[in-house]
């Protein structure tokens, strides 16, 4: 009898949401029709494929394992409701994606935080890896148990999002509050860098003499860094694919990643080591300006408030001899093509941790960085001690052996090197950036 109360009812359509969370992937699917019994229909086959009966009801499993059972059910519901869900498809890939008996969650119509998400990756990882259930739920709070007390946390990049006004009268760009003349919103912003692969996060309030602006200063600053990393691995941005050119050499990747030196002068191989001369020249400071303004791009416009000099600072309008240290990691753990931000948000009232924290993704590369100049710090986290204090709470990145903590605070303009250390297989290669 309870069945119906998963469809909702709004402005005459009829749709629920069913989400599905595996170690492998993600994915959501919003089921909306005008047509109440087709919307029931789809939510019964769900009932049907996710749920175990009994003779008195019907029970759903949100705890479930990937099969061919699953996989055929799927498949014959995408079949039947082909021509009015076409999204429906992605389904059928989905479970394809999944590893023969994998664990997954069937979460319908269930609004998770970040907090009851974690959660659930935690006990997935457990049942891969076979761990006591007690164990995981100890060291989750160990690790994430302060984090989750002091920050507000929000994903983006791995689904499609729009962030800000859709009507364009009401806009208000967040980066020079409608000062641009002419004041335009033509052109779609990313809110984080095309360039850098990113096909999902767009930002509706930037304008286009902002979205200009900095694409043609600050960005390029960021592009050039992760360059290497981007051609590595192929992240198609813009035009898709690109080459990689310096001073003296070439890299391309048709399949196959291809280095070549403009003359054998070039090829300096000493000790195994490689050192690439960039040809275009970076700051420092605009790599880390370019954090800030995607961590700006993608939160909600109520906080906006606290960041009117940390987007001063973006906008070249404040100058800065010294700023945070920021976290570099080289990890393979949350690899994505798409680039995903984490954005943290304190709840609290304590002084000694930032406001604003940023943690960004990019193929192997992971950035954490403190939002600088805002309203609610009354420290700037530049010395050791308090810097320190900050990095204790962030114990799920403390644990991760490998960090750098790097100074950005850099603002001349130089052309970057970059070292490639080569090892034997067994050893294993390198790559460091300077």
């Amino acid at each position: 009898g309870g069945k119906k109360n998963y469809v909702e009812i709004s402005s005459c359509m009829f749709k629920f949401t069913v989400n599905f969370l595996a170690l492998t992937d993600a994915i959501s699917l919003k089921i909306t029709l005008h047509d109440q019994k087709s919307v029931e229909a789809i939510w019964q086959n769900f009932l049907l494929i996710f749920s175990c009966s009994n003779e008195e009801e019907s029970v759903i499993e949100l705890h479930q394992q990937n099969s061919s059972e699953i996989r055929e059910k799927v498949n014959a519901l995408v079949d039947e409701f082909k021509y009015d869900l076409p999204q429906l498809k992605t389904l059928s890939a989905y479970f394809r994606k999944l590893k023969e008996s994998e664990h997954f969650y069937f979460l319908p119509n269930l609004k998770l935080d970040q907090k009851e998400i974690q959660k659930l990756y935690f006990n997935l990882r457990a049942i891969d890896k076979r761990i006591d259930f007690n164990e995981t739920e100890m060291q989750f709070d160990d690790l994430f148990g302060d984090l989750f007390k002091n920050y507000h946390l929000k994903t983006v990049g791995p689904k499609r999002i729009y962030i800000g006004e859709k009507d364009k009268e009401k806009r208000v760009c967040r980066f020079c509050q409608n000062k641009s003349k002419p004041l335009t919103f033509r052109n779609k912003a990313h809110g984080i860098s095309e360039a850098l692969g990113n096909k999902t996060v767009v930002l509706l309030e930037e304008c286009d003499e902002c979205n200009d602006k900095f694409s043609k200063t600050i960005e390029p600053d960021i592009i050039q860094y992760l360059a290497l990393f981007r051609i590595f691995y192929d992240v198609k941005g813009k035009g898709g694919s690109k080459k990689f050119k310096g001073d003296n050499f070439e890299i391309k990747n048709d399949g196959n990643v291809e280095l070549k030196f403009y003359s054998a002068d070039d090829l300096l191989l000493i000790h195994d080591k490689v050192k690439l001369d960039g040809k275009e020249t970076i700051s420092l400071q605009n790599i880390y300006r370019s954090l800030c303004k995607f961590f700006l791009s993608v939160i909600d416009s109520e906080h906006l408030p606290a960041f009117t000099d940390t987007i001063k600072w973006i906008n070249h309008d404040l100058e800065v001899a010294q700023l945070p240290k920021m976290g570099q990691l080289i990890s393979y753990h949350g690899f994505t093509k798409q680039p995903k931000l984490v954005t943290y948000r304190r709840k609290t009232d304590d002084i000694n941790i930032p406001y604003a924290v940023g943690e960004f993704y990019f193929t192997c590369v992971v950035i954490v960085f403190i939002l600088p100049f805002t309203t609610k710090d009354e420290k700037d986290f530049t010395s050791e001690s308090d810097y320190e204090y900050f990095w204790d709470t962030f114990q799920h990145s403390k644990r991760t052996d490998g960090w750098e903590f790097i100074d950005f605070s850099n603002d001349t303009k130089k052309k970057s090197t970059i070292n490639i250390n080569f090892s034997s297989p067994q050893s294993h290669s390198k790559r460091t950036l300077s």
